[in-house]
C-alpha cells in the first residue's frame, strides 16, 4: 500500500515508517499540510497518515483540501494528535473514511486502523442459519 505520512515529529515518524516499510508498504514522508497537497499530485497515495497540529497548514484544514479533491476524496485518512482529541474525534464521526488516534498510541493501534480500511468488507447478513458471508471486492 502507498502511504505518505504527514507530522512534523521526527521522532514518531522515525517509529512508525520502519514498521510500515517492514510490513511491505511503500512510505513517504512530509512535515506539514501544505507539502501533502503537493506530495499528493506526484504520488497516488491508498492511505494518508496526518497530525492534526503542524506547521503553515494544520491537519484538519489540509483534510478538508484533500476532501475537495476529486482523486482523493475516498482516500482514507488516519489522524492524530495527543492535543486535539475532541476535533478528531468529531471528525472522525463526519466521515467513514476517517479514522482518529490519540497520541501517544504503540504500533499494534495504528496496524489496526490500517487493517480496517484495507479488510475484505462483509456485505450480507449471516446471522441466519445456512448464510454465508459474501466478500465485497
Amino acid at each position: 500500500m502507498v502511504i505518505i505520512i504527514a507530522d512534523d515529529d521526527e521522532n514518531l515518524v522515525s517509529m512508525i515508517v520502519p514498521h510500515l516499510k517492514f510490513l511491505g508498504h511503500n512510505v513517504t514522508c512530509v512535515t506539514n499540510g501544505e507539502e501533502l497537497l503537493k506530495k499528493v499530485k506526484e504520488v497516488r497515495a491508498e492511505l494518508i497518515i496526518t497530525d492534526i497540529n503542524m506547521p503553515n497548514m494544520d491537519g484538519k484544514e489540509t483534510f478538508k483540501k484533500l476532501r475537495a479533491m476529486v482523486e482523493y476524496e475516498n482516500v482514507p485518512v488516519i489522524m492524530m494528535s495527543g492535543l486535539e482529541v475532541k476535533e478528531g474525534e468529531g471528525l472522525e464521526l463526519s466521515s467513514q473514511k476517517m479514522k482518529f488516534i490519540k497520541k501517544p498510541f504503540g504500533l499494534a493501534v495504528l496496524e489496526a486502523a490500517i487493517k480496517e480500511f484495507t479488510a475484505p468488507k462483509i456485505v450480507d447478513d449471516f446471522d441466519s442459519p445456512g448464510d454465508i458471508p459474501q466478500i465485497k471486492e
